[in-house]
């Protein structure tokens, strides 16, 4: 929203007239005839402005909530069926038809019905306007780099699906960079649909010399693709392409990848595709750059704003930047019950406060659902994760709660059931919704905005009534375009944040580029001040080692772990690749010696050992013989069991140091209630340990579940990041490796897990006998045989849940 819209629109709202009426359709309160003439006439001037000016895209906007909002409340469909026809929204006028929602249809809206069909995407849905010519022209697009930015459920998928259709002999090496694992699997599958003449690859260690793939990866895979194989992408398709802007190691690799793929091959093409971008030239790494950029400005959704405070509800009106009161309720559990719709997202940040949350929340409902498949879900999640689990009881009452901390093969399965099972009225989660399936949301709760900046808001709001939902399922409805978004001051916000101040945020949809990331062209380092300069600049020089380092062990130890973010476990960089020079120097002189070592010995010798510079807490803590036996356990269990055992194990465990000395537990900050401090962190001392002592058996079983997720992902995250470099550097054996990794040295279900089948899966497909009915097809797509078919109609949902989402 620029000044002059601003300036003009508080002006017409000092007009008593105007005013009154606005509030009026806003409360949606009754109008009278002449209100109404005056609102749509209202509508008609600010379409007129906008005709004189293009730059005046709110008019636009304003006009449209004028009218969506008449046309609803009212059940007039005309305003809305013509402007949406004038104004190239064609999916609401062809809904208004095909409805039945015109009281008389004319012979001139029977043409334009049958015009509208040219809109139509392979006879799935129709596009607006902006929409297909965009997407013509990012077709026909001839420029190196190219961004495509538009509101969520605009198409992306088919623009790079139509898009590698497209593409001739010279694009054979595709890359798809996602951001997170999951978005990872959901890619993949939809590029497997299309059964494109490409190989598929979704691991780096999946290549196999092929001058012909689509890599489905992440930024970190992708890396090592380009430095281990020294292979470059032809085209590289980067998503949530935002996530550049932000200063955290994972966006620092991102631009790397960009960077170092340019180098390799300087004719490769780069799509950026964001929702969330206000101008392209933000995402240039150098000056050199030239990025089209193809911009879909109008979003055909317009939110409804409501705020719960002091048991006071409101909506706000963003155009006019005001708040009505609607109506009074007891508490913020009340409010939820009474304006709940279908499906409903409550979103919270951290995993402890949610499942605090969803406690509460079924507490407070009192009836419990009848429901076969509830009562069949609860039983599979009894036997493959705990029957203590708390969403085993939550389902109950219609409601699952999902987080990071949850293990993925649970959380993707109950992401699975909530789309399927109409009784599962409640989801509540955080962002990882975002990185899941796009499930169907028709309103959203948000009871904390703490660190929730502008662009992760727009991007939970978009979750809610998918165009999709709107136009294509039998539960849909034109009322579906103004979805409702509900932010609750409660006793999960923080006590000194103003629920109003974030949804003031959302008065205008053009987006602040805030560029922090300091590889971009854009980044602006006079804004820091002097301590965060020399952190920025350290960053930088390291950026420019990279890519300019000799060949000495000493810079190739260096490369590597800047590369691969080692260097960020450590207060003293220098004296790290001077320490894993001298000790790789000592190692290869006494290798008999080194090899009678455990692999997680080893990363103790090489990484940790003697070390007085280690800055991350975690690795720190791998000084404790204990703790490293830990891992070595913990490492060995998630190859050799199920998912189950594996919850019932660590629970034992608790429940063997419950009442001893040690029930003192490092959990990590997300479930950490205490402090407990020590020479070296008694000053930044944080609650990262939990009581055992003080819980009793549901507590533990859930603590368990969630102890097995941060344990996972720090083996993941750090200690295999440790030991992948380990094995660059030669210093294990390939069969110490793929133990490691894999828990198996056999090939075959090395290759399956590199696919992503977890390691307790394909356990239980080798006890099975089963693993010989699966082969790999010559585009290393995974298929089966008639035994494989008949086996899975033996097993349970949940198992049948993890085979089908990769075969």
């Amino acid at each position: 929203m620029i000044q002059k819209e601003k300036v003009n629109l508080s002006n017409l709202y000092k007009n008593d007239k105007f005013k009154a009426i606005i509030k009026k359709l806003t409360i949606e309160e009754e109008l009278n005839d002449e209100e109404q003439s005056f609102i749509l006439s209202v509508a008609l001037v600010f379409l007129n402005h906008y005709d004189s000016d293009k730059r005046l895209s709110t008019y636009v906007e304003f006009a449209y909530f004028i009218i969506l909002n008449y046309s609803i409340q009212y059940r007039n469909y005309k305003p809305l069926y013509d402007f949406a026809t004038e104004f190239g929204f064609f999916p609401i006028s062809k809904y208004i038809i095909k409805n039945n929602l015109l009281q008389n249809l004319s012979i001139k809206d029977t043409l334009i019905d049958d015009y509208m069909e040219e809109f139509s995407y392979q006879n799935t849905f129709i596009q607006t306007l902006e929409q297909y010519d965009i997407h013509n022209k990012i077709l026909n697009d001839e420029n190196q780099e190219i961004s495509f930015i538009a509101p969520t459920s605009y198409g992306k998928s088919s623009i790079v699906l139509d898009l590698i259709k497209s593409f001739d002999t010279r694009h054979n090496k595709i890359g798809i960079i996602v951001p997170s694992k999951s978005l990872l699997l959901q890619t993949y599958l939809l590029i497997k649909k299309e059964r494109l003449n490409f190989k598929l690859i979704i691991h780096d260690e999946m290549y196999n010399n092929e001058e012909k793939f689509i890599g489905i990866l992440t930024q970190e895979r992708a890396l090592r693709l380009i430095d281990k194989y020294d292979v470059s992408f032809d085209v590289l398709f980067i998503d949530e392409a935002h996530n550049l802007f932000t200063k955290n190691p994972r966006s620092i690799l991102l631009s790397r990848l960009i960077k170092k793929n340019k180098i390799k091959n300087d004719n490769s093409k780069v799509i950026y595709l964001s929702p969330l971008i206000s101008n392209s030239n933000s995402l240039k790494i150098d000056s050199l750059q030239n990025i089209s950029e193809q911009k879909i400005t109008f979003n055909i959704k317009e939110p409804s704003l409501f705020e719960f405070n002091d048991n006071k509800s409101y909506i706000y009106n963003r155009f006019v930047d005001d708040f009505f009161e609607l109506s009074s309720y007891t508490d913020y559990l009340n409010y939820i019950k009474q304006t709940s719709k279908n499906k409903n997202f409550i979103f919270l940040r951290r995993p402890l406060k949610i499942e605090e949350f969803t406690k509460k929340l079924y507490a407070f409902i009192d009836d419990e659902i009848v429901d076969d498949e509830i009562e069949s879900l609860i039983e599979i999640l009894g036997k493959n994760v705990h029957s203590k689990f708390y969403t085993t009881k939550f389902l109950k009452k219609g409601i699952i709660y999902i987080h990071a901390k949850i293990p993925d093969q649970i959380k993707e399965y109950l992401e699975s059931k909530f789309k399927k099972i109409g009784s599962l009225k409640y989801i509540v989660a955080n962002t990882v919704i975002l990185e899941g399936i796009n499930l169907p949301i028709d309103n959203l709760y948000i009871l904390n905005t703490h660190s929730v900046d502008k662009n992760e808001l727009v991007n939970l709001i978009g979750r809610v009534n998918r165009l999709n939902e709107i136009f294509l399922t039998a539960q849909s409805g034109l009322h579906k375009l103004m979805p409702n978004v509900h932010f609750l001051n409660c006793e999960f916000s923080r006590s000194n944040s103003n629920m109003r101040n974030s949804i003031k945020k959302l008065r205008s949809r053009i987006f602040d580029d805030k560029v922090s990331n300091p590889t971009l062209e854009n980044f602006d380092i006079e804004q820091l001040d002097e301590a965060q300069k020399v952190k920025i600049e350290r960053i930088i020089e390291n950026e420019e080692f990279i890519f300019n380092s000799s060949n000495s062990l000493r810079d190739r130890l260096k490369k590597y772990c800047i590369e691969n973010n080692i260097n960020l476990f450590y207060s003293d960089e220098e004296k790290l690749y001077d320490w894993l020079r001298d000790r790789i120097n000592l190692i290869n002189s006494k290798l008999d010696k080194w090899n009678e070592y455990d692999v997680i010995d080893k990363v103790f010798i090489l990484f940790v050992s003697k070390l007085d510079f280690i800055g991350d807490f975690e690795i720190e803590r791998l000084k404790n013989k204990e703790a490293r036996n830990f891992y070595k356990m913990h490492i060995e269990n998630s190859h050799k069991y199920t998912l189950n055992e594996n919850i019932n194990k660590t629970y034992q465990y608790f429940e063997s140091i419950k009442n001893t000395d040690d029930s003192e537990f490092y959990i990590g900050e997300s479930y950490g209630e205490k402090r407990r401090e020590s020479d070296r962190y008694n000053q930044n001392a944080r609650e990262v340990y939990v009581d055992l002592s003080l819980k009793d058996e549901e507590e533990l079983v859930n603590l368990a579940i969630v102890k097995l997720k941060i344990e996972d992902d720090f083996v993941a995250y750090k200690i295999n990041t440790l030991v992948q470099m380990m094995y660059e550097m030669e210093l294990l054996s390939e069969d110490e490796y793929n133990l490691h990794f894999y828990g198996t040295t056999a090939l075959k279900n090395i290759d399956l897990i590199k696919f992503g089948l977890p390691s307790s899966l394909i356990v239980k497909l080798d006890t099975d006998n089963q693993l010989e009915n699966i082969s790999f097809d010559e585009f290393g797509n995974i298929f089966t045989n008639e035994q494989f078919e008949s086996y899975k109609t033996t097993i349970d949902d949940f198992l049948l849940f993890q085979i089908e989402k990769f075969i």
